[in-house]
C-alpha cells in the first residue's frame, strides 16, 4: 500500500509540474499575442494612417502647384479646375493631420501646414496675377521657394514615420523570437515530464490495465470464463479488476437469464403452431392448457369461455379440475370482468390498467391455494371469447416475461379457436355443398337419361314421316318436320353433353385407349359437318398427313373433331373458310382447326373453356350454342395427356390447336 501511495504522489507532482509548464507556455504566448497585438495596433491605427495623410498632403499640394504654374503660364482657365479641388483638399487633409498626430508628432505636423498655409497665401496672388505677366514669373519663382521648403518638412515628417513602422517591426521581431525561444524551452520541459511521467504510469499503469483490457478483449471473443486479476497493479487497477469480474458475473446471469427466455419464446411460439394447427376447437384448447401447465409452469390452468360463444366448449382444465375438482367454484364464476386485452395477475409489477376482480373470483382463488394467480382475456379479433387463468400451488410470482408469454399463447388460443371454428364451419357447408353437387349430376343423369328415350322416338318417327312412310308431304309440311328433325338434333346433342358434363364431375368419364388412324376420325368429322358447311356457304379445307396413327379414344377423339368443326362452321359467315390440319410434330400429333369467322374478344378468351360460357359476340349475333362443348373438348385433350391452345382475333378469326402424345 506504501508503494502505491508514492507511486500516486509521483504521478501527482508529475502532472502538477506539467500543468504548471502548460500554463506558463500558454501565459507567454498570451504576453506575446498581446505585445503583438499592441504593435500592430499602432501601425494600423496610427502610423500608418499618418503615412497616408502625410502623403495625401503632399499630393495635394503638388497637384495645387501644377495647375497654378500651368494656368500662369497658358492662360488656359480649365487648369484652375484642378486648383480648386487640391484647395478644397487640403483643408480636409490638413484636419486628419491633426486629428491623427500625437504629442511627439504636433510639432512636425504644425511646421508642415505652416509651410503649407504660406505656400497657399502666395498662391492666392499668383491665381489673381494675370496670365504671361511678369508679375506672374515672379511669383513662379518665389512659390517655387515656398513649395520646396514645404516639401522639406513633409518628407522629414515621412522619414520619422518611417523610421518608426521599422522601429516597431523589429520590435515585433525580437518579440517574437523569445517568445519562440521560451515557447520551445517549457515545451522540452514539458515533454521530458510528460515522457518521465509516461515511463511511471506504463510501469504502474498502463501494464497492468492492459491485462485488465486483454482480458474484455477475449470475453468479447467468447471466452467468457475468463476473469481479470484482482490482485496485481495499483489499488485503483485492482478496483478496476474487481468491477470487471462483477460486471462479467452480472452478464453471465443476464446472458443465463435470456437464453431462458429465448428458450421459452421458442416453446411458446411452437406451442402457438401446435395450437392453430389443430381444426377441432377443444383440440387447440386442451393443447393450450397442457403447454401452458409444462411450459410456464403452472399447476392448475382453466379455460372459461364467455355466454353466447358456440361451437366451443364453455371449460376445459387441466386433468378436468372444473368437474368436482379444486377448480369447481372458480369454473362457476363469470369472467365478464375481463375487457379485450386485459391482464391481472398477482403483484403485477407493471399493471396495464385498473382491473378489479370481483370477490367471487378472488374468493374461488383463494380455495384453490395461496399462490401466485395470472389471469389473462381471450380474444378473437374484436371479440372476446373468454379468459385464461393459471395458478401456482407456491413458489415465484408470475414475471413481466412470464406474462408476456401468457399473453401471446392467449393470442394464439384466440385465433386457433378462431380458425378451428371457421374451419368446422366450412367443414359442415362444405359436406353440404358436396350433398348438393351431387343431387344436381344425380338429377342431370337421371333427367338426360329419361330424355334420351322420348327422343329417339321422336327423331325415328320425323324420319319416318319424312320418308313418306305414312303418306306424301307437302312442301310445308316438310320444311316443318325438317325443323323438328334439327331441333331434336339440338336437344339430342345438348342432352348427351350434359350426360358427359355429369360423367367428368362424378369422376365416371374413362378413356379406353387404342390403335386409332386419326386421317380416317377426321374425314369421319369432315363428312358430318359437309352439309351444314355447304348451307352455310363455308367451305372446308384439309391439311392431313398419311398415315397419322396414335394410340387414343376414337369415339372422344371424334367428339373433339366434331365440337371444334362444328363450332368453326357455325361462327364463320357465308364466304368463309374452316381449315382442319393434322400432322405429326417430333412425339407429338397436333391438330388445328382455323376458321375465318367472327373471333372471340380478348377479354373474353380466358373463360373459353368454362362451362355455359358463350362470347359477348356470339350472343349478341343469336349464334345457336350451349357452351358446353370446349369444356368437353378439354377434359377429353387432358384425359389423352395432351394440351389446347385457342388464339383469336376479333373480326379474322379463331384456331384451336390440340396437340397429343403420338405414342
Amino acid at each position: 500500500m506504501r508503494r502505491d501511495r508514492s507511486v500516486g504522489r509521483l504521478l501527482t507532482r508529475a502532472f502538477a509540474a506539467l500543468v504548471a509548464l502548460i500554463v506558463l507556455s500558454g501565459a507567454a504566448e498570451t504576453t506575446a499575442l498581446i505585445m503583438q497585438h499592441r504593435v500592430v495596433d499602432e501601425l494600423s491605427r496610427h502610423v500608418q494612417p499618418l503615412e497616408l495623410a502625410n502623403a495625401e498632403m503632399h499630393s495635394v499640394l503638388a497637384d495645387a502647384q501644377r495647375s497654378l504654374r500651368g494656368y500662369l503660364l497658358t492662360g488656359d482657365g480649365q487648369l484652375l479646375d484642378t486648383y480648386h479641388v487640391a484647395r478644397s483638399a487640403f483643408g480636409v487633409t490638413g484636419r486628419k493631420l491633426r486629428e491623427l498626430a500625437e504629442q511627439r508628432e504636433a510639432d512636425a505636423v504644425h511646421r508642415q501646414l505652416e509651410r503649407a498655409d504660406a505656400w497657399w497665401a502666395l498662391a492666392e496672388r499668383q491665381r489673381d496675377a494675370p496670365p504671361r505677366s511678369e508679375a506672374a514669373a515672379g511669383y513662379v519663382t518665389e512659390g517655387k521657394q515656398l513649395f520646396q521648403e514645404f516639401v522639406a518638412q513633409n518628407r522629414a515628417f515621412d522619414t520619422d514615420l518611417a523610421g518608426r513602422v521599422a522601429d516597431l517591426q523589429e520590435r515585433s521581431s525580437r518579440l517574437s523570437v523569445v517568445t519562440t525561444a521560451v515557447v520551445v524551452a517549457l515545451t522540452l520541459l514539458a515533454a521530458i515530464t510528460a515522457a518521465l511521467a509516461a515511463v511511471l504510469v506504463a510501469g504502474r499503469i498502463t501494464r497492468p490495465l492492459a491485462r485488465v483490457v486483454s482480458v474484455i478483449d477475449r470475453r468479447r471473443s467468447g471466452e467468457l470464463d475468463l476473469r481479470a486479476d484482482a490482485s496485481a497493479g495499483p489499488t485503483e487497477i485492482r478496483a478496476v479488476a474487481q468491477a470487471v469480474n462483477e460486471m462479467a458475473e452480472r452478464g453471465d446471469l443476464i446472458r443465463s437469464a435470456e437464453q431462458d427466455v429465448a428458450r421459452l419464446r421458442g416453446e411458446v411460439r411452437r406451442l402457438g403452431y401446435r395450437i392453430r394447427a389443430h381444426l377441432k376447437v377443444e383440440d387447440a384448447i386442451r393443447e393450450a392448457v397442457q403447454g401452458l401447465a409444462q411450459i410456464i409452469g403452472a399447476d392448475h390452468v382453466l379455460v372459461r369461455m364467455a355466454p353466447g360463444q358456440t361451437d366451443v366448449p364453455p371449460l376445459v382444465s387441466l386433468h378436468d379440475e372444473h368437474v368436482g375438482g379444486v377448480l369447481k367454484e372458480l369454473a362457476d364464476c363469470d369472467a365478464g370482468w375481463l375487457n379485450l386485452g386485459d391482464v391481472w395477475a398477482t403483484d403485477d409489477p407493471s399493471p396495464g390498467r385498473d382491473v378489479h376482480p370481483p370477490e367471487a373470483e378472488q374468493r374461488a382463488w383463494a380455495a384453490v391455494g395461496d399462490g401466485p394467480v395470472l389471469t389473462v382475456a381471450v380474444n378473437g379479433g374484436d371479440e372476446r371469447l373468454g379468459a385464461l387463468t393459471l395458478i401456482r400451488d407456491a413458489g415465484p410470482g408470475w414475471t413481466p416475461v412470464d406474462i408476456r408469454l401468457v399473453e401471446s399463447i392467449a393470442a394464439d388460443l384466440g385465433r386457433g379457436v378462431h380458425h378451428a371454428r371457421l374451419f368446422e364451419r366450412e367443414r359442415h357447408l362444405v359436406a353440404r355443398l358436396q350433398e348438393l353437387d351431387t343431387a344436381k349430376n344425380d338429377f342431370m343423369s337421371t333427367v338426360s337419361h329419361e330424355l334420351r328415350t322420348p327422343l329417339t322416338s321422336i327423331a325415328g318417327y320425323v324420319e319416318l314421316l319424312l320418308d313418306a312412310e305414312a303418306g306424301e308431304l307437302g312442301p310445308p309440311q316438310r320444311r316443318m318436320l325438317e325443323v323438328i328433325g334439327r331441333n331434336t338434333r339440338r336437344l339430342r346433342e345438348l342432352i348427351e353433353d350434359m350426360l358427359i358434363l355429369s360423367k367428368i364431375e362424378s369422376g365416371a368419364f374413362r378413356t379406353t385407349r387404342g390403335p386409332v388412324d386419326l386421317v380416317a376420325v377426321a374425314e369421319q368429322a369432315l363428312a358430318a359437318v359437309a352439309p351444314a358447311a355447304a348451307k352455310s356457304q363455308v367451305e372446308l379445307r384439309t391439311e392431313v398427313d398419311r398415315p397419322l396413327e396414335l394410340s387414343a379414344d376414337a369415339e372422344q377423339l371424334d367428339r373433339v373433331l366434331m365440337n371444334l368443326l362444328s363450332n368453326a362452321v357455325k361462327f364463320t359467315p357465308a364466304g368463309g373458310a374452316v381449315t382442319l390440319t393434322a400432322r405429326r410434330e417430333g412425339d407429338e400429333v397436333r391438330l388445328a382447326v382455323a376458321d375465318t369467322g367472327i373471333g372471340i374478344p380478348p377479354g373474353e378468351q380466358h373463360s373459353l373453356f368454362a362451362r355455359f360460357f358463350r362470347a359477348s359476340n356470339a350472343i349478341h349475333q343469336a349464334i345457336p350454342g350451349t357452351g358446353l362443348g370446349l369444356a368437353i373438348v378439354r377434359t377429353i385433350v387432358e384425359n389423352h395427356g395432351g394440351r389446347i391452345e385457342v388464339a383469336s382475333t376479333v373480326g379474322e378469326g379463331t384456331t384451336v390447336t390440340v396437340r397429343l402424345p403420338a405414342e
